[in-house]
């Protein structure tokens, strides 16, 4: 036998208590979130009156949340439209004026496209919409030249100069244009949007609170399991680990709670919602049940795993468990 046969041997007998460990560590982490889900079964009033609050808590800033992204589309869509303005040149307006106040406005980086309407072409479309075909022969034109231009951002301060560079520009009669809308609307969007996450900070420590509590109360329930765990060489982890299971289950099935009355709530009041929008010439859109119930169930994991991990650690350090 050469000098190099027990090293295998060595290897095989010190690889097995890894490969133990590992195998412990996943039974422990399977164990805990069976546990976690018996507990439902075996205290489902308590554990539900906790589920059903989470749910509550998280469901007013998630629908203010959901609220403010349907203000942000209709504005959108509607900034969008707006993005067009009339400009009305004075009857007076030579030829020759016309045309280099149309060179101009072209180099313009703001404007994406234009269009001009003679008074002759205008005239000929009002006749067609009072059907009054005599409109055609009129002599005078009291219509003046307007140039229809779009914009490539409704709401940017370039174009908010370009539309004071063209009120004060001689030839230029009047605008028609919505802007003040528009940024009335977007400053609507963004009070809705502070007010949802200062409500979704405010209120995801009350579900902290609302969690901790109910752990509080199961941590009470072990006390002694934890103190013999501690004297036999349990680590914090190890103690804390149903711990977590229980409060990232509990704010999970809040979450997907949560999300169920916010999807009840907006598809309750999608008329009158609808109704709002139409007078922008849009439609909300609800989001799919299925994207309501990822976003706030990670949300309550997150929230009940955070609430276990505080009062877990506050109360073994109190207790003095390890």
């Amino acid at each position: 036998m050469s000098p190099q046969d027990p090293l295998p041997k060595a290897n095989s007998k010190t690889a097995q208590p890894k490969y133990g460990a590992l195998s412990a560590w996943q039974a422990h982490h399977g164990r805990c979130f069976k546990d976690a889900l018996w507990r439902l079964v075996r205290k489902p009033v308590s554990a539900w009156a906790t589920i059903v609050a989470i749910a509550v808590v998280l469901a007013l800033p998630g629908f203010i949340m959901t609220l403010a992204g349907q203000i942000k589309h209709i504005g959108g869509a509607w900034a969008s439209e707006q993005g067009q303005i009339n400009i009305y040149l004075h009857t007076q307006a030579t030829p020759n004026d016309i045309q280099t106040f149309k060179t101009w406005l072209n180099a313009q980086a703001q404007v994406k496209s234009s269009q001009e309407i003679t008074p002759q072409a205008g005239l000929k479309e009002l006749a067609q919409q009072l059907q009054i075909q005599q409109l055609t022969t009129l002599d005078p034109n009291p219509l003046p030249t307007v140039f229809l231009i779009h914009l490539h951002d409704p709401s940017g301060q370039a174009t908010l100069a370009l539309r004071q560079a063209l009120s004060n520009n001689p030839l230029v009669a009047n605008l028609s244009e919505g802007g003040a809308w528009i940024k009335r609307l977007q400053e609507i969007s963004q009070f809705f949007d502070q007010i949802s996450w200062w409500t979704l900070g405010l209120f995801g420590l009350t579900v902290i609170f609302v969690v901790g509590n109910t752990l509080r109360l199961e941590l009470q329930e072990r006390r002694e399991e934890l103190a013999l765990i501690g004297l036999i060489g349990g680590t914090r982890r190890y103690m804390l680990r149903p711990l977590l299971y229980d409060g990232a289950i509990t704010g999970l099935l809040g979450g997907i709670v949560a999300s169920v009355l916010v999807f009840a709530l907006i598809t309750a009041l999608a008329a009158p919602i609808n109704q709002f929008a139409a007078g922008y010439g849009t439609r909300i859109t609800v989001f799919p049940p299925l994207l309501l119930s990822l976003l706030f169930g990670g949300i309550g994991l997150a929230l009940g795993w955070l609430s276990a991990q505080i009062i877990g650690q506050n109360f073994l350090r109190k207790s003095g468990s390890v």
